[in-house]
C-alpha cells in the first residue's frame, strides 16, 4: 500500500494523476513514487497494482541465453497486442492499459474471455494480459493466433499487495483451474538448449509469429526474443506513417533482422530482402493512395463494444488525447449484431503534409 500523504503529495507535484472512469476512482503515477514505478495504479483504499516492469531483449540466442539465465526457464509465445492488468473492484471488472489508465475498450470486452466467478475464488488476482487482433482500437498490425475480432491472453498473474508475480506452477495451476485463455507455451529450456530454440523460433517465424518471452521458474528473470519476420511485419504496418514515428522504431528493426539472418543462416535470404523491401514501398505505396484520393494519410480502426456506454467513454478519451488527430464520424457507436461497432481514422501528419505538397508540386529540398 502507499501512504495517503504520499499520494496526496505525489498529486499535488504532478507526479500522480487522479482520475475517474467508469464509477471508479484510482491515481495513477506518472513517476516512482514510494518505490513503486510509473504507471502503476493507487485504489480507493491506496492498494497498489503495480506497473508492468519493461522487458529487456536479446538479440542473440547463443550468446544470450547464458548470459541471463543460470538454469531453466518457459518459453512463452511473445502475442502481437497491447498489454492490461485486470481485476475486479466494488463488484465491477476493470482492465487497466500499461500507462495506467482504466481502457474502456478492454474493460468492456474482459468478460467476453474471462469467468468473472474467478474473482470470486481469488479476489486479489491481477490478470495481466494481451489483447490481440485485427479488431483492436491501438494497433496497425495484428497476430496469427487470432482470425477475427480480438482474443485475450494471460501471460502474467499478480496478487494485490504482494510483490512480483506468480510462480509459472501457480500460473499453470489457476490458468487452468478457472478456464483462463493463456498464452502459449512452447516448452521448458536450458541455457545449452540453443539449437532446439531456433528450431523452435524458426518455425514460429514460418508462422508468422512475434516471437517468445522467456522467463524462469519463479518468473524473476525473464527476456525476449522475436523472430526476424515480425520485424518485417511491424515495418509494413507502420510505413504508410514513415515520417511520424521516430527513426528509432525502424532502425531497430532493421537491426534485429540483420542479426537475426546472421544468427539463422538457413533462412532463404533473398526471399527476406524482397520481403522487407515489399514491406516498406507497399505501405508507403498505400500512402501516396490515400493521399490523391483523399488528401490526406491515415489509418482505420474498428472495434466492437458490449455496452454502448463503454463505447462513448472510450470516444471521451480519444478525443481527450488524440485531439484533431483522431476523426470519428457522427454515427459512431452503431449497432452490429449483439455489438456495438465504432471505427474511427487516426491522422498521420507528416505524411500528409509531406505528400500533399510533393503531388502538389511544390518544390522540396533535401
Amino acid at each position: 500500500m502507499i501512504e495517503q500523504r504520499q499520494l496526496d503529495e505525489a498529486i499535488e507535484l504532478g507526479r500522480a494523476q487522479a482520475l475517474s472512469c467508469a464509477g471508479l476512482d484510482y491515481s495513477r503515477l506518472l513517476e516512482p513514487v514510494a518505490g513503486y514505478p510509473r504507471s502503476s495504479v493507487v485504489l480507493p483504499d491506496r492498494s497498489v497494482v503495480p506497473g508492468y516492469p519493461s522487458i529487456g531483449r536479446i538479440q542473440s540466442l547463443e550468446a544470450g541465453l547464458p548470459r541471463q539465465f543460470q538454469g531453466p526457464f518457459w518459453a512463452e509465445e511473445k502475442i502481437d497486442g497491447f498489454n492490461v492488468r485486470i481485476l475486479r473492484r466494488n463488484g465491477s471488472i476493470y482492465a487497466f492499459s500499461r500507462g495506467g489508465y482504466v481502457c474502456a475498450f478492454s474493460t468492456d470486452r474482459a468478460p467476453d474471455f474471462i469467468d468473472p466467478a474467478v474473482f470470486d475464488a481469488e479476489p486479489d488476482l491481477v490478470l495481466c494480459a494481451e489483447i490481440a487482433g485485427p479488431d483492436t482500437p491501438y494497433l496497425e498490425g495484428s497476430t496469427p493466433r487470432v482470425e477475427h475480432d480480438v482474443a485475450l491472453f494471460v501471460f502474467d498473474l499478480m496478487r494485490l499487495g504482494q510483490p512480483g508475480f506468480l510462480n509459472q506452477a501457480d500460473k499453470f495451476a489457476l490458468c487452468d483451474h478457472h478456464g483462463l485463455p493463456p498464452a502459449p507455451i512452447h516448452g521448458r529450456f536450458g541455457p545449452d538448449d540453443t539449437e532446439a530454440l531456433a528450431k523452435l523460433i524458426l518455425r514460429l517465424d514460418a508462422e508468422g509469429a512475434e516471437g517468445l518471452v522467456l522467463k524462469t521458474d519463479d518468473g524473476r528473470d525473464r527476456a525476449k526474443y522475436v523472430t526476424g519476420g515480425s520485424c518485417i511485419t511491424d515495418i509494413r504496418a507502420c510505413a504508410e506513417q514513415l515520417l511520424d514515428l521516430p527513426p528509432q522504431y525502424f532502425t531497430n528493426r532493421l537491426t534485429r533482422l540483420a542479426i537475426f539472418l546472421a544468427e539463422h543462416p538457413e533462412m532463404d535470404r533473398d526471399a527476406t530482402e524482397q520481403a522487407l523491401g515489399r514491406a516498406f514501398l507497399a505501405g508507403l505505396d498505400e500512402a501516396v493512395g490515400k493521399s490523391r484520393e483523399h488528401g490526406r494519410v491515415d489509418h482505420r480502426y474498428r472495434c466492437r463494444f458490449r455496452e454502448r456506454a463503454s463505447a462513448q467513454r472510450f470516444i471521451e478519451h480519444m478525443r481527450s488525447t488524440g485531439g484533431r488527430h483522431v476523426r470519428i464520424g457522427n454515427d459512431m457507436p452503431r449497432p452490429e449484431g449483439d455489438y456495438w461497432l465504432l471505427e474511427f481514422e487516426r491522422l498521420f501528419d507528416h505524411m500528409t503534409g509531406t505528400l500533399s505538397s510533393a503531388l502538389a508540386g511544390d518544390q522540396q529540398y533535401d
